[in-house]
């Protein structure tokens, strides 16, 4: 009766077994159980354990109490603590250990249990439960691990996939970059921090430079012997000077192979890393010739027309005021033989004549400083002091040494202009009562100086400059010079221009 009872439900147990075998084969598709695990829920996974349990259990009654099924218990308990958790691990190991307590208690009937068997009972027991322990202990381990490893590898993935856009971008920008820089008719060039490397240089120095630019990569310092000699040690020493903040603007000749001569206009800029130390130098040299050429032609009317009208003003206007003057001073003579009372009105207009054809004379040698071509740049400079004291009532000064000697009248010229300038600016801005002019010479360069005790001029505005210094600045630049202009050491304004004299 109790035999066919359990063949009864032994028959049961394993067509469920099936059943869920067959369900469970469909959807894992010859998939390892741990992929299986992932989809199914924890119900499915203690229903799919107990059933086992169950089978494993009968199995186990069945068989003669010699036959061992310690190791099948184990493996249920794993799996269940694997794929269910802990809970569930604990539930199939207490339900094994009853099976094995009713199995032990059974085999009790006919044989003795002894010490031995409880020992061993309880072995099992401890086994048991230590595998539902362990297995659950690394089920929630290798679920923190596998989040672990799932979450560096999104950030991974997402990194490396930043990191491509980031290089795709850049190598698209630098494509752009060098496309530009080859099209630019401006030379472009890159160096490292001590000028003897050449990162790169734009095709345009070939045009400009008339030279290779791969002649330029095997000798960085090839540029600089295209310099014109007489321009070569300022730019080599403006280069040099800048290196510890390599920022610097600087106009000069070079002589290209054949034999012509180009003005270069070169601005460069420091490129330094994020500890502030410089690594390399950027600039860019523009081929002003044609620019130059245009302003000279500017400059060269301007002062055309400024002669002119000073002769204008010299030999026709100023002629007729004496004229004028003379048929005043005359028409006095009457009036005062006469005695008329009209003779102090006609006195007053004489002298307001006299004024006024002084002044129109003082503007005329302005405009046309005739003196330039006949007793030299020193006496031209003097008349012209002696003019602004005698019109402004102030104090101006001119101080040349002796002799002077300017050999180009251009440059003489363009010196006259900027002394003009300089004292203008020291009238109107400066507020100055003094102002004296200086002019030096040697054998290899002019230098003049204007100086005032005026309020003085502050950095940001000869930063900023206004028309009057940008001119002076291009007639120093026209004659190879330099012009500066900052706050004298004992106030006032100090106004410098330093140009090379021209070989005999």
């Amino acid at each position: 009766m109790v035999s066919r009872y359990g063949n009864r439900i032994l028959n049961q147990v394993v067509f469920a077994g099936i059943k869920s075998t067959r369900m469970i084969e469909p959807k894992t598709n010859g998939r390892e159980i741990g992929d299986w695990l992932k989809e199914h829920s924890e119900a499915s996974v203690g229903f799919l354990s107990f059933a086992l349990l169950v089978l494993l259990a009968i199995l186990d009654f069945r068989a003669p109490p010699a036959a061992q099924f310690t190791l099948f218990y184990v493996l249920i308990i794993a799996f269940a603590a694997w794929g269910g958790g802990k809970q569930l691990g604990l539930s199939v190991v207490l339900a094994s250990s009853l099976i094995l307590l009713t199995r032990a208690f059974r085999t009790a009937e006919n044989h003795s249990l002894g010490w031995t068997g409880v020992w061993n009972m309880g072995m099992q027991a401890g086994i048991y439960l230590f595998v539902g322990r362990v297995m659950a202990a690394l089920r929630i381990l290798t679920k923190d691990l596998k989040w672990r490893v799932s979450d560096r590898a999104t950030a991974l993935e997402r990194e490396v996939s930043e990191r491509v856009q980031t290089e795709e971008q850049l190598m698209k920008t630098l494509q752009e970059l060098r496309q530009l820089a080859d099209n630019l008719t401006d030379v472009f060039w890159i160096r490292d921090a001590e000028g003897m490397r050449m990162g790169y240089v734009s095709p345009a120095y070939e045009k400009v430079w008339g030279r290779s630019t791969r002649e330029l990569y095997l000798h960085p310092q090839g540029w600089l012997e295209a310099v014109h000699p007489e321009d070569r040690e300022r730019v080599d020493r403006v280069v040099s000077d800048q290196k510890c903040k390599a920022q610097y603007e600087q106009e000069y000749r070079i002589v290209r192979p054949d034999g012509s001569v180009r003005w270069i206009r070169e601005r460069a800029f420091p490129i330094r890393d994020g500890a502030g130390k410089l690594v390399r130098v950027v600039g860019i040299a523009e081929d002003s010739t044609q620019r130059r050429r245009l302003e000279r032609e500017i400059i060269e009317v301007s002062d055309r027309e400024h002669a002119r009208i000073g002769q204008d003003l010299h030999d026709s206007l100023c002629q007729k005021l004496v004229a004028l003057a003379f048929d005043l001073s005359s028409l006095e003579q009457k009036l005062a033989n006469r005695t008329a009372p009209e003779t102090e009105s006609v006195r007053q207009m004489s002298a307001l004549l006299d004024e006024l054809i002084t002044e129109a004379r003082a503007t005329a040698r302005g405009l046309f400083p005739v003196q330039l071509e006949s007793d030299g740049l020193g006496s031209a400079l003097q008349q012209f002091a002696t003019g602004v004291s005698a019109r402004l009532q102030m104090d101006c000064r001119a101080e040349c040494e002796s002799p002077v000697c300017v050999r180009e009248n251009a440059m003489a010229v363009h010196l006259y202009r900027i002394a003009q300038e300089a004292v203008n600016n020291a009238v109107k801005h400066s507020k100055a009562k003094t102002v004296r002019i200086w002019l030096g010479t040697t054998p290899a360069r002019v230098e003049l100086r204007v100086t005032d005790d005026g309020v003085g001029i502050s950095p940001s505005q000869a930063a900023k400059g206004g028309m009057g210094l940008h001119i002076m600045e291009y007639r120093a630049r026209m004659i190879g010079g330099t012009l500066t202009v900052a706050r004298g050491p004992r106030g006032g304004t100090v106004v410098s221009c330093i140009a090379p004299q021209s070989p005999n």
